[in-house]
């Protein structure tokens, strides 16, 4: 099972747009994150997790995008504030470009 944010982030950042960088077209856009975003993910899965095998998977840019790194450490956060562990769940991290 993938659960997978599309209503924030990238998708609706702001600043986005094109410009002319050194004489040539950019396009580009900006990622945000808020904290409570990540939570309603993160416990969303965790429900999933609950009715399945028990296995979390998170999966982020952390090695290079500070928003992932804010990601990765707030879904653990959930993960322990709620107990998760003593449910029988298990969360593990991978970079996207190990998927």
């Amino acid at each position: 099972m993938i659960v997978r944010e599309l209503v924030g982030g990238i998708y609706f950042g702001e600043p986005r747009g094109f410009e002319d960088r050194d004489g040539e077209r950019a396009g580009f856009n900006t990622m945000v994150y808020k904290k409570s975003e990540v939570e309603r993910i993160a416990r969303v899965a965790f429900e999933i997790a609950k009715q399945r095998k028990g296995k979390i998977v998170s999966v982020d840019k952390a090695n290079v995008l500070e928003v992932s790194q804010m990601w990765r450490q707030t879904v653990a956060e959930c993960f322990e504030a709620d107990g998760c562990e003593g449910e029988g769940l298990s969360l593990d991290n991978m970079y996207v470009d190990n998927c």
